[in-house]
């Protein structure tokens, strides 16, 4: 708790007035970062509502990615969400499934939209969500370069399988 207040520019006594312990602070900080994410989310996909089913997709795991690399708060949410400590895994698990339903949501309104696919909204949700794993493996355990390396092999493998 004192690096972190250190870190922090406050005192260790402000910081323990507010969180009793470093996963107190963890939980809250972790809600938050799932909060802010949905948002974004929602955000995004209303945003780019406009632009065609694969432009809109392909972007949004590009910025998918930059969020990741540029976000302190999206990588922790993500990394955490891959390398969750026992002690708070059922409250990590709960917060990023309900991050999970809110992405899975909005895709599927999405593929609503576009009935041209051969799959159902929810196949078709199902697949880049699947796809999106994959790539967010990348990022947590790989680099920048080989996320981008699978972005383009598998971009075009789930295009060319959603395409009626």
């Amino acid at each position: 708790m004192a690096q972190i207040a250190e870190e922090a520019g406050i005192r260790k006594q402000s910081l323990a007035y507010h969180y009793s312990s470093k996963k107190a602070l963890l939980l809250e900080l972790y809600e938050e970062v799932v909060q802010e994410e949905q948002q974004f989310v929602r955000q995004f996909f209303s945003e780019s509502a406009t632009q065609t089913l694969d432009q809109q997709l392909y972007a949004f795991l590009h910025e998918h990615k930059n969020r990741f690399l540029t976000h302190p708060n999206v990588a922790f949410m993500y990394i955490l969400s891959f390398i969750t400590p026992l002690e708070v895994h059922d409250f990590v698990l709960a917060q990023y499934r309900t991050y999970l339903g809110t992405l899975k949501e909005e895709l599927a309104a999405v593929f609503t939209r576009h009935p041209d696919i051969r799959l159902s909204p929810e196949e078709a949700t199902v697949a880049f969500v699947t796809v999106m794993d994959g790539l967010d493996v990348q990022l947590v355990y790989e680099t920048r370069q080989s996320y981008e390396q699978a972005l383009a092999i598998t971009w075009n493998v789930f295009w060319s399988g959603i395409q009626r």
